[in-house]
């Protein structure tokens, strides 16, 4: 057989192989790259935010809203489950001891919270997240440049908006028997409805209580409330040096923060004139000795303070 030679005098055949190796090589880098390009935002980074999610909120983070729910009538809260019972409403200016009272008073026995973070799949597991009755004022949503978010302040501002978006109260639209079938059937979901004394936390309570108090009361026997207030309240620099150690707020001036504080301040002692049940601590107090301040809360609740 004949055989041609390169230039160099080489048999040319012997090139091939090599050539064709470096060509595999190649499209077999170029595969692998294209699968890297698919599979890290369509598999790795979903897979992270997923275990993020799951290692901070817990299982019932992914589960629809929708299967979070009782299914209760206004009746049946108004003349089986209610009665006997206390709702107890947690509030104040954020940043101010409502996470710290809260995390005391769901260690008694005959309180039932809406659970831990890991419970319920919200932050800080405050009922104004799990809720879609009423508005939650931008809170949550600080990062939404929108002019909804604009207008309605978010943490550290919420306050300063306009009264009738923040300030609600007894007269509101939103206070119908089906609104309040529907919030406690969102919080129902988590409360153990065995215990007499049941706690929902949002510092925003403390803007809102009045329309609260209207809300869970319709149709209550001899207008008696079923429904307690007990807020919390911090040093007005204090509150705002912490709300700085916050991102969402880290670049809010403090004269801002304070205005915040301000407002929520007069709502809430504005409100109290209207309220049935009510009480303010100072998270002052609490951390100095809080054994009398906790024994005076569970009298008032009618409860063991042992």
């Amino acid at each position: 057989k004949k055989t041609t030679t390169s230039a160099g005098g080489g048999d040319s055949r012997k090139s091939k192989p090599a050539a064709d190796k470096g060509k595999k090589g190649g499209s077999e880098w170029e595969t692998y790259a294209a699968w890297s390009l698919f599979l890290i935002p369509c598999v790795v980074l979903p897979s992270l935010a997923c275990g993020f999610a799951y290692k901070t909120y817990g299982i019932n983070f992914f589960i629809p809203e929708s299967f979070k729910n009782l299914a209760h009538t206004p009746e049946k809260w108004q003349t089986e489950i209610l009665p006997g019972k206390t709702v107890l409403m947690l509030g104040g200016p954020h940043r101010g001891g409502t996470t710290v009272l809260w995390e005391c008073l769901r260690q008694h026995p005959d309180i039932s919270d809406l659970g831990s973070q890991e419970d319920t799949g919200i932050d800080l597991s405050e009922g104004i997240f799990m809720q879609d009755v009423y508005p939650n004022f931008g809170i949550g949503n600080e990062y939404a440049e929108t002019d909804w978010r604009r207008r309605h302040g978010g943490l550290g501002q919420y306050a300063l908006v306009a009264e009738k978006d923040v300030h609600l109260n007894e007269t509101h639209r939103l206070v119908s028997e089906k609104n309040q079938a529907r919030l406690l059937n969102r919080f129902g979901y988590f409360w153990d409805l065995s215990k007499p004394v049941l706690l929902e936390k949002s510092p925003s309570n403390a803007v809102i209580s009045r329309f609260l108090q209207e809300l869970i009361n319709i149709k209550s026997p001899g207008g008696e409330s079923r429904v307690k207030f007990l807020f919390i309240t911090r040093h007005p620099i204090a509150n705002a040096m912490s709300h700085k150690a916050w991102s969402v707020c880290a670049k809010m001036p403090i004269p801002l923060l304070v205005a915040n504080w301000i407002s929520v301040m007069e709502y809430m002692n504005e409100d109290k004139e209207y309220l049935k049940f009510v009480k303010v601590i100072k998270l002052e107090d609490l951390q100095q000795d809080p054994d009398p301040i906790l024994k005076d809360v569970y009298e008032w609740l009618g409860l063991d303070p042992s």
